[in-house]
């Protein structure tokens, strides 16, 4: 009996690559020698090989299948022939793949000349295979290509809060119907405004607005000195416009 071992580093994600692998179907597609692997249900499977030209044929038990872990197998009966695979994360799109392999070299290779070395090379190709099959999407799936794509065409969280952040006001946003609420709008940088005396082309005929200022102790809007007191022009004065002032703005 012979144990070898080797890895490999997938271009997938975990899970990805941990469904490949958990559907013993596809290893004829990877596996040298085999030819056909059939589910029978209560984890055993039948396996077809051709070994020198030869056909063999054997049932074999799948041991373990951890999600996202490892996936075991062993033969039932006759030459033993198992394999461990484990499976471990490289960041969100890379996996490395480790397969022990234990065999009885005279039956899988009976006319194998280097035992174990030629074992060794033999689950290398194996693997290699698979990588290739994988990062291509031959085996079901998105290609590694297209799945680095998806990951980058997701936002940044700067991004987001920089969109937020430049996204217009809603319509009407901060046009409040108080004094204390106009003074608080910049009437020249409103939406769809050009400058003061536009505010007026929004009015309605007879209408007069007083100009944005704080909030003086009587109510009424104007520009109101500290302490509270003001003036007559300060209130009614300048900062009114007139019905018949508006045809001479």
């Amino acid at each position: 009996m012979s144990m070898v071992q080797q890895a490999v580093e997938v271009s997938a994600p975990l899970h990805t690559v941990y469904e490949q692998l958990a559907a013993f179907e596809n290893y004829p597609r990877f596996m040298s020698g085999v030819q056909e692997v059939t589910p029978l249900g209560s984890d055993r499977t039948h396996w077809i090989m051709e070994v020198d030209g030869k056909r063999r044929e054997f049932d074999a038990q799948i041991t373990e299948r951890s999600l996202d872990k490892r996936v075991s197998w062993s033969t039932m009966e006759g030459p033993l022939l198992a394999e461990t695979i484990t499976l471990r994360p490289m960041g969100e799109t890379k996996t490395q793949v480790v397969a022990q392999l234990e065999a009885d070299i005279a039956f899988l290779m009976p006319s194998g000349r280097h035992g174990q070395a030629s074992l060794i090379k033999r689950l290398k190709a194996d693997l290699t295979t698979f990588k290739s099959l994988v990062e291509s999407g031959a085996l079901g799936g998105a290609s590694a290509k297209q799945l680095v794509g998806r990951a980058n065409t997701r936002p940044s969280p700067v991004a987001v809060a920089a969109r937020i952040r430049n996204r217009p006001p809603h319509p009407g946003a901060g046009w409040g119907t108080s004094a204390a609420e106009r003074s608080n709008v910049d009437i020249a940088s409103a939406p769809g405004g050009h400058g003061r005396n536009d505010l007026d082309d929004m009015l309605a005929p007879g209408r007069r607005v007083a100009k944005a200022g704080p909030m003086i102790s009587g109510g009424s809007a104007g520009s109101a000195r500290m302490g509270g007191r003001t003036t007559p022009k300060d209130t009614w004065g300048d900062g009114m416009i007139n019905e018949e002032d508006r045809g001479s703005a």
